[in-house]
């Protein structure tokens, strides 16, 4: 009987200890809800996002984040969720030689606060070299969120970033104030949509490196524009072989910076490819509303349904700059574009400018009421006018409808009226 008494005072004894030293499982009003799937990380009790995605292996995981969290998170595993769990959710970097957010990974997803399909708030990721970062062949949803990096240099200083064969999509974000760029592409593939890419230093929207931006169309083809405004540079730059898919955003004021190396232009196709449907405003650029060096473009495409034309006005705002005249629409280098049931009017200078054995096809649009002359050629140039009804429109402009600055440019087809010329023709 003694020896058993023992026996359980020993077992008593040990538990007691044990007790003591494991730990006790965090209580919800300490980290929050933890069902293995879905948890809640207290940021505004010094608890981490980086902390959760190690403890939590395995699996499906979403993170509902309250308060902001002071740290740079790296997603390097699959289906993952970030999401706001109450008003005034973020994620801020304290080091500008690191990305906030960088996601290696597939199905990754960040949102906002979001109840009964209704948005009461954005999750915030700021600070940091790059505020988000999606890389290596991953592939992310972003929405309903704002992104705003504190870096600088050629790839620093950007909101967000998709990189060496990510893919996804950015909806109902704002990646404004920015130092360079407000989103940036190389060798990715995006869709952005219902977003804001406002007074970002360099580009708005920058397309580089062989990469497809679908900028305004979700990947089921529904037009969902974007507000592209005041950047520094350029709206939109796309550039180094890649494509733009261009539908229903609006582009305005853009070129802030007068000693941008890029341009200040609205939309810029440097050595690429882009498609504008329709619906796109783009209006009040420093620069060219549309420029295009050794690039191709068609300026309204009908095979994407009933969209309403683009219209290209009141761009070339500062006149004269280092890129050459003004213009609405420029085309250099042996570029070509389609201009249909377009409206090209109240530009400064020239509605469209053409140089350098570029060659564009007008088909039942208006060029009208700019500050210099209508369609101005030069340097080999042509203009072909398709028999399309409506006919085009050339008229009305300050100086003369069809310009042709030296006998190698010229045009040819049929257009409204009779626009005033000093081209020779076919």
């Amino acid at each position: 009987m003694t020896r058993r008494r023992s026996l359980v005072l020993c077992l008593l004894a040990m538990l007691a200890a044990l007790a003591t030293t494991l730990p006790i499982p965090a209580r919800a009003d300490d980290d929050g809800k933890d069902d293995g799937k879905k948890i809640t990380i207290r940021c505004d009790k010094n608890k981490t996002i980086t902390d959760a995605l190690a403890q939590h292996q395995g699996g499906p995981l979403t993170v509902e984040i309250i308060g902001t969290c002071f740290e740079h998170v790296t997603v390097g595993r699959s289906d993952v969720t970030l999401v706001a769990g109450a008003p005034g959710a973020a994620i801020q970097g304290t080091k500008s030689d690191m990305d906030t957010l960088t996601v290696k990974a597939d199905r990754f997803v960040l949102d906002g606060l979001v109840l009964d399909g209704r948005v009461l708030d954005k999750l915030s990721v700021s600070g940091g070299r790059n505020a988000i970062v999606v890389t290596g062949a991953s592939q992310a949803q972003l929405r309903n969120c704002t992104a705003r990096a504190s870096g600088s240099g050629i790839v620093g200083g950007i909101g967000i970033v998709f990189s060496q064969g990510a893919s996804g999509s950015v909806d109902s974000c704002r990646s404004s104030g920015n130092p360079v760029d407000g989103i940036f592409l190389d060798g990715a593939n995006v869709a952005i949509t219902n977003s804001e890419f406002k007074s970002n230093g360099r580009n708005g929207v920058f397309v580089f490196g062989a990469s497809t931006g679908r900028i305004g169309f979700t990947n089921a083809l529904v037009p969902a524009g974007n507000v592209i405004s005041d950047n520094g540079g350029n709206g939109i730059h796309v550039t180094q072989n890649s494509l733009g898919l261009i539908i229903s955003n609006t582009v305005t004021g853009n070129g802030t910076n007068p000693g941008s190396p890029v341009g200040r232009f609205g939309v810029l196709l440097f050595h690429s490819r882009a498609d504008l449907p329709g619906g796109n405003t783009i209006s009040g650029n420093f620069g060219y509303g549309i420029a295009l060096t050794g690039s191709t473009a068609v300026i309204g495409d009908p095979g994407f349904g009933p969209i309403p034309g683009n219209t290209i006005s009141g761009n070339s705002t500062a006149g004269q700059t280092p890129f050459g005249p003004p213009a609405g629409i420029s085309l250099v280098l042996a570029s070509t574009a389609v201009l249909r049931t377009a409206t090209v009017q109240s530009n400064n200078g020239a509605g469209v400018l053409l140089l350098g054995r570029s060659t564009l096809s007008v088909v039942s649009s208006t060029v009208t009421g700019n500050s210099v002359n209508g369609v101005e050629l030069g340097q080999d140039s042509l203009a072909i006018f398709q028999p399309n009804t409506p006919l085009a429109n050339i008229s009305g402009n300050a100086g003369i409808d069809l310009k042709c600055r030296d006998k190698q440019s010229t045009f040819t087809g049929s257009v409204f009226d009779s626009p005033t010329t000093d081209c020779t023709g076919f």
